[in-house]
C-alpha cells in the first residue's frame, strides 16, 4: 500500500526520531555506505560521459526516474528496519535558513565548524559515531560537477558549508521551470534546453541550463548541492543524509510537473536511444524497472500536498 512523503517540517517528534533511528541502523550495519558506493560508481561514469557516452543517472533524462528508483530502494531499506519509517522532503525554495529545524541537533545536525567544515553536533556527527566510510573528491581542471576524474577522500567526518558558496533557488525560480511543457530534449545532457524555447525541464531542474535572465550558475537541483556545501559538493553526497530530503524534494517535482503538464510525454526519449535510458531501458545497476515503471509514484508512495 503506498504510503506518504511528509514535509520533514510536518513531521512528528516520533516520525523525526525513527527516520534518524532507521538511518542510523543502516549505516551501523554497512547498508548505508553500500548506497553511498554506488551512487559514486554510477556518477563517476555519469560525468566522465557527460556529452555524448553511456550515462544513467545524471547529465541525461534518466535523472528523475533513476534517482527515484535509488530513494524507493533506500526507502525500502530503511523500512525494513521501521515500517512506519518514510522519507521526508526538503523544500527549500522556503525553508532557507541555516536556523531552520532540518539543521536541529535533534535531527540533521547543524553546519561546520570554522576551518575544515567538520559537522560536530547532531546525530551525524563524527563524535557521535557517524564515519565516513568511502568519499572522492575531484581531480582534474573541469568543475566539481562536470568532471569525471576522482581521487580517494580519506577525512573520516562529515563535512558542511551551509551558504558558504551560491544560494538557493527561489520559488519563482522553480514556477519558470515547471511550467516549460518538454520533459526533455536532444543532445540530452548538459546542453538540453539552453536557447528558446528551452526544451528541458529535466536539465534546468538539474541546473545546467539556465534563462538568459538568470545570473548565478547552478540552480534548482545544482544549487542545493553547492550550499550544503562539504560532501554534498561531489559524486560522494550520499554521505550527508540530507541528500535523500533533497532529491525526495525533487522527486516530487517531476510529479508537480506532471500535474501541470497532462497532454505531454511524462518522460522523453520514447524510442531507443543511443547513451541514455529511454522510456523501456532497464534502469542499471538494478535492471528491474524502466522509466516507463517509474513514471507514475503513486502506486509506492504519495506526497503530502
Amino acid at each position: 500500500m503506498a504510503h506518504v512523503r511528509k514535509n520533514h517540517l510536518d513531521m512528528t517528534d516520533r516520525e523525526r526520531r525513527a527516520f534518524i533511528d532507521a538511518v542510523l541502523e543502516l549505516k551501523r550495519r554497512g547498508v548505508y555506505d553500500e548506497f553511498v558506493r554506488l551512487h559514486i560508481r554510477m556518477n563517476s561514469s555519469d560525468y566522465i560521459n557527460k556529452d555524448d557516452g553511456p550515462r544513467y543517472g545524471h547529465i541525461n533524462p534518466g535523472l528523475m526516474p533513476w534517482h527515484r528508483q535509488y530513494l524507493l530502494e533506500f526507502e525500502k531499506a530503511l523500512r525494513w528496519v521501521d515500517p512506519s519509517v518514510t522519507l521526508p522532503y526538503w523544500d527549500w525554495t522556503t525553508d532557507r535558513g541555516t536556523d531552520s529545524p532540518l539543521w536541529g541537533e535533534d535531527f540533521l545536525g547543524g553546519n561546520g565548524r570554522p576551518g575544515d567544515g567538520r559537522v560536530t553536533t547532531g546525530p551525524f556527527a563524527f563524535a557521535n559515531g557517524w564515519r565516513i566510510n568511502t568519499s572522492v573528491v575531484p581531480d582534474g581542471p573541469e568543475d566539481p560537477w562536470l568532471e569525471g576524474n576522482y581521487t580517494h577522500d580519506d577525512r573520516p567526518y562529515l563535512i558542511r558549508d551551509l551558504g558558504g558558496l551560491g544560494e538557493l533557488s527561489t520559488a519563482e525560480e522553480l514556477e519558470e521551470t515547471l511550467a516549460l511543457p518538454v520533459y526533455d530534449s536532444p543532445p540530452w545532457n548538459h546542453t538540453s534546453g539552453y536557447e528558446p524555447p528551452f526544451e528541458s525541464f529535466r536539465n534546468h531542474v538539474e541546473g545546467y541550463a539556465m534563462f538568459p535572465w538568470e545570473e548565478n550558475i547552478g540552480k534548482l537541483h545544482g544549487s542545493v548541492h553547492v550550499w550544503v556545501g562539504g560532501h554534498m559538493l561531489y559524486i560522494g553526497s550520499p554521505n550527508d543524509p540530507v541528500f535523500f530530503l533533497h532529491h525526495a524534494f525533487i522527486d516530487k517535482l517531476w510529479a508537480l510537473w506532471q500535474e501541470e503538464h497532462p497532454g505531454v510525454p511524462h518522460y522523453l526519449p520514447v524510442e531507443p536511444t543511443p547513451g541514455v535510458p529511454s522510456l523501456h531501458t532497464l534502469l542499471a545497476p538494478w535492471n528491474t524497472m524502466t522509466p516507463a515503471d517509474l513514471v507514475d509514484h503513486t502506486p509506492f508512495y504519495t506526497y503530502d500536498v
